[in-house]
């Protein structure tokens, strides 16, 4: 079967599309390579500027580089990871925009979780990854419960979810080290179940260093 001209064109536009991702990617990597070599070259410099003024052995000089090399490196990676949920069954009259609470922390890898506040403190500059469910309670308020991820006073990803029933989100998202992380309540008289079925977890994906390309900048 012959494909008609509209067909054509636009096999056409996604050959030309994925053409044009391969080459932005090669380039990116070519980018990133070259950051990293003029970083090592940059750290020769500086090295070789050190020891200008000693006079160790050959041999003590030729360890003092390498040990200095492999401090310059190394790039040390936070462990940062949390599981939190709440002991109480049923939770009623939340407040607008107040925390819902997960105060045992099961897991605390890096001890950025705040289970007295249940909320998560940015170690460092990085890539986060959080996840959360929420199970409704039937309240007189209303029918539904409703609530979000909060990052220093910005909502993401809401949580809308009937009595009994549970809604989960994920959040991906960058941080700079002091940002907090929540889940709060948006309406007034609001309740959620507890007792491991709501619960709040993340963990650090990657620590942003000076020589890598931050995702979403």
């Amino acid at each position: 079967m012959k494909q008609s001209a509209s067909e054509k064109e636009i096999s056409k536009l996604k050959h030309k599309m994925e053409k044009m991702e391969f080459d932005f990617k090669l380039r990116e990597e070519m980018l990133l390579k070259k950051i990293k070599e003029q970083e090592m070259t940059s750290l020769d410099a500086r090295i070789r500027h050190d020891n200008i003024n000693d006079t160790p052995s050959q041999n003590n000089g030729i360890q003092t580089r390498r040990s200095t090399i492999r401090k310059y490196r190394a790039v040390p990676e936070t462990e940062t990871a949390f599981y939190a949920t709440h002991t109480v069954f049923q939770n009623h009259h939340l407040g607008v925009k107040q925390v819902l609470p997960f105060e045992l922390a099961i897991t605390n890898v890096g001890n950025a979780y705040n289970n007295h506040s249940s909320t998560f403190v940015a170690p460092v500059d990085g890539t986060y990854v959080f996840h959360a469910t929420v199970m409704g309670l039937d309240t007189h308020s209303s029918n539904h419960m409703r609530a979000h991820f909060d990052v220093d006073g910005t909502a993401y990803s809401v949580f809308l979810v009937t009595a009994f029933d549970q809604s989960s989100q994920m959040l991906v998202i960058n941080l700079t080290a002091g940002q907090t992380v929540s889940i709060k309540n948006d309406h007034v008289d609001e309740g959620f179940v507890g007792t491991h079925h709501s619960t709040f977890s993340g963990f650090l994906l990657y620590e942003h260093s000076s020589v890598n390309v931050i995702v979403g900048k």
